[in-house]
């Protein structure tokens, strides 16, 4: 199998189930974050969608906690990722649900305890390790109730998690 095809079929299974149609992507709300998320050198948008908010019908979320790309679970929160890319494979941005942990009372903050994460900031070593080797562009903070961040980046394919050695 040549290499485009494989590249075309793993994003597709990997993340283009992650991803979802422009419609999504074209909400982004004023407060949106902006940063480099999949180091391509071109700006991303990153933001809350809220519960209820105008997905389509037939998007698919990426878990990362579970590696798992399932339908969009309406009347849950949802991290929308807007590339700065023209997609090829899969839609122009990428959604995060996980039922667990965005059900806490801090998502319900407005604004979400989101911030990005340049790779180079100092603030980064707190997650350098094997977990992160892969770790491509800026990260994306997702605060907790503990008060402990936990960083979710992109590898190149997915997005995954990382944890700090901080404790509560």
């Amino acid at each position: 199998m040549s290499r485009v095809p494989a590249l075309l079929l793993a994003g597709v299974l990997c993340c283009g189930g992650g991803l979802a149609r422009a419609s999504a992507c074209a909400d982004a709300p004023a407060g949106a974050l902006s940063g480099d998320v999949d180091g391509d050198g071109r700006p991303d948008r990153v933001w809350m969608q809220p519960v209820g908010g105008g997905l389509a019908g037939r998007a698919r979320a990426y878990d990362p906690w579970r590696g798992q790309v399932r339908a969009v679970e309406r009347g849950r929160p949802t991290l929308v990722v807007a590339w700065g890319r023209p997609v090829v494979a899969g839609g122009a941005c990428a959604l995060v649900q996980n039922r667990r942990f965005f059900s806490t009372p801090i998502w319900d903050a407005d604004p979400p305890p989101l911030a990005l994460l340049a790779r180079a900031a100092p603030e980064a070593q707190a997650f350098a390790g094997r977990q992160t080797l892969r770790w491509r562009g800026d990260g994306i903070l997702l605060g907790t109730e503990a008060g402990v961040d936990i960083l979710l980046y992109w590898d190149g394919r997915r997005f995954r998690i990382a944890y700090s050695g901080e404790q509560p």
